[in-house]
């Protein structure tokens, strides 16, 4: 059986192809001003030709994500902390609880085996999502990426107390003009992030097995900053951005066996 995940996602969508127990090919789209189900559609056609079929060999699809609904060629649709924890254990077997932070939301799941029974998010505002890093990183003139290597740099502890993505803009430009460090304003930023995370891992009660997924999972500065407020080492999937995708494609997995019984 061959099954496919579509991730529709605020900024990227990702399609994954599954088959013969395995990863056979995954696409990532970005997902710009256009309408998800033509984004949609481009990643799952791009995913199946890396993959060396058809879109029609595609036995059961399975879409999850903020554009999930849209997704209307796809057999279903499942949650994002279904998708999330199954992927993410796919990915790092001894998954405990799994954090997923995206350009609209940050996402907290714990799970047991791929199943999740304790949900936490964040996504009435930006300042717990990579949309923050962003408006974050403007004044210091650097990309997010950049942001995070610099905060790794830093010798002194200062504090970014709003909690708002505008106010927290207003509060940087204001370090800057005290001609403070880049590198310790980025830290404070991070800091500031890791802790919002940290609220929602309490809410679930994370364990020591803390897996990161999602394209901001690759930011150094921020895993470490989330590193010291959780008291824990966090694991990293080789490509973390695929994790919600693999997780609808192993859960169309399911759901297709299942009907064909």
């Amino acid at each position: 059986m061959i099954t496919a995940g579509i991730d529709a996602g605020a900024e990227n969508t990702k399609a994954l192809i599954f088959g013969a127990d395995r990863v056979l090919a995954y696409s990532i789209v970005p997902q710009g001003l256009q309408a998800v189900l033509p984004v949609a559609d481009k990643a799952l056609a791009e995913a199946a030709a890396n993959a060396g079929i058809k879109v029609s060999d595609i036995d059961y699809l399975v879409s999850t994500g903020i554009g999930s609904e849209q997704v209307s060629f796809c057999d279903e649709h499942a949650s994002e902390s279904a998708a999330c924890a199954r992927g993410a254990s796919r990915l790092i077997p001894e998954t405990d609880t799994v954090v997923d932070i995206g350009a609209d939301k940050c996402l907290v799941v714990k799970c047991q085996h791929g199943r999740p029974f304790k949900t936490a998010r964040n996504d009435r505002c930006a300042a717990g999502t990579s949309r923050f890093l962003r408006i974050a990183a403007k004044p210091l003139g650097v990309d997010v990426r950049e942001m995070g290597r610099l905060a790794l740099r830093s010798q002194m502890e200062i504090e970014i107390d709003s909690v708002c993505a505008v106010f927290a803009e207003s509060e940087i430009i204001s370090l800057i003009h005290q001609k403070k460090h880049p590198e310790d304003i980025a830290r404070a930023v991070f800091k500031g992030l890791a802790s919002r995370i940290y609220t929602l891992l309490v809410k679930v009660g994370f364990e020591k097995s803390l897996v990161m997924v999602g394209g901001v999972a690759r930011n150094e500065g921020l895993v470490r900053a989330l590193e010291e407020k959780a008291g824990c080492s966090i694991m990293i999937p080789e490509e973390p951005m695929i994790a919600g995708a693999l997780g609808a494609a192993l859960i169309a997995c399911e759901k297709g066996m299942g009907k064909k019984k």
